[in-house]
């Protein structure tokens, strides 16, 4: 348990608002699911004692955060709301990794989830470092994990109908969901690698792109897979994952039950200019690591991205006297010089993995 929270998810019931639209239906413990016909065919043993839901008996939280101290809260308070509800709640555990927020984080987490496992950087690792960090200490006594950013409220009854799901469906190594806007519309998510035509997002359906904003994942599948890659510092960190989990034979599942409501970039924002340095030489790491034959090509295709982000920029500059604004463009333009500049300097290097393995 997380102790005393503060604070509550808000006004209303956005699970009744996800009812009313069939969004449980179809996750319900004796809906058809993959490979299955009926609730009847191979029913796994009830072990915690409400449906098949202790068939996952140990439960790990591990969420990652950077200056975003208030959602943090949220996202906690909704993290202890749902772990209440739970057969049986002792047996999940929270793990916060804090990568060196400045804005109170971790006092908030020590006073308010005193319960809460705290790691704090001593500097912005990045997601892939800072999740690996929280997914070695989940493993060491958790069947499954789940990985979410601190942006995220969890809705009522979410994490029960997943874990139903992955009781009912033992061959399935991991889940993930909705994410919702505050006013309970969805938000367009990524949930394959490549993937040309849209799907019904009513029903249960195999993804193969989990991602890390809100998703369950077996324990099993990370020791298979191993953890992020740690030459990534922010976004593709989750893509590269996904396709070393698909060449691993995992399966997952996305499953519209419930959701998470999602506040968009929040916690991107904090961070936004090694983030923008970072990621076009992400983007062909990944490329030459998964795609050799077309990472000249990616290589053409973001030099004239961030050409043409500079001359829009310099337009823009151009246009106005303020030296504010010129500041802030000129801070812009030298940014994307650099990501230009480590985007060439990483197509020209080896690429060396950096992957942890957890046993």
């Amino acid at each position: 348990m997380l102790g005393n929270p503060r604070t509550s998810r808000g006004n209303g019931n956005p699970r009744e608002t996800l009812r009313e639209r069939g969004c449980f239906a179809e996750c319900q413990p004796g809906a058809p699911g993959p490979g299955k016909a009926s609730r009847s065919e191979a029913e796994p043993e009830d072990i915690g004692g409400t449906g098949n839901i202790g068939r996952i008996g140990r439960l790990a939280f591990v969420v990652l955060t950077f200056n975003t101290r208030d959602l943090l809260r949220r996202c906690l308070a909704s993290v202890s709301e749902e772990c209440a509800s739970l057969p049986n709640p002792t047996l999940s555990r929270v793990i916060v990794v804090d990568n060196a927020s400045s804005d109170g984080t971790a006092e908030m987490v020590r006073d308010e989830f005193p319960a809460v496992h705290l790691t704090v950087n001593s500097e912005n690792l990045g997601p892939a470092r800072g999740f690996n960090l929280g997914i070695a200490k989940a493993l060491e006594e958790s069947d499954a994990v789940v990985v979410m950013n601190s942006d995220v409220v969890i809705l009522p009854g979410t994490v029960q109908a997943m874990l139903a799901f992955l009781a009912h469906h033992p061959e399935v190594d991991g889940v993930s969901g909705p994410l919702l806007n505050p006013d309970m519309t969805r938000q367009r998510t990524r949930t394959h690698i490549v993937r040309l035509f849209p799907i019904d997002r009513t029903k249960p359906f195999r993804e193969d792109f989990p991602g890390t904003s809100f998703a369950m994942i077996r324990a099993r599948a990370f020791r298979k897979v191993g953890g992020y890659d740690e030459n990534y510092y922010f976004y593709n960190e989750d893509l590269d994952w996904a396709t070393r989990a698909k060449a691993a034979g995992c399966v997952f599942y996305y499953v519209p039950c419930g959701g998470v409501i999602h506040f968009v970039g929040q916690g991107r924002k904090q961070n936004i200019s090694r983030i923008v340095a970072e990621l076009y030489g992400s983007n062909i790491y990944y490329y030459r690591r998964y795609c050799p034959r077309f990472a000249w090509l990616a290589l053409i295709l973001l030099r004239l991205e961030i050409s043409w982000r500079i001359r829009n920029l310099r337009r823009e500059l151009s246009r106005t006297q303020d030296p504010a604004a010129r500041r802030r463009i000129g801070e812009s333009i030298a940014i994307y010089v650099e990501a230009r500049r480590r985007m060439e300097e990483e197509y020209l290097k080896r690429t060396h993995p950096q992957i942890p393995i957890f046993a």
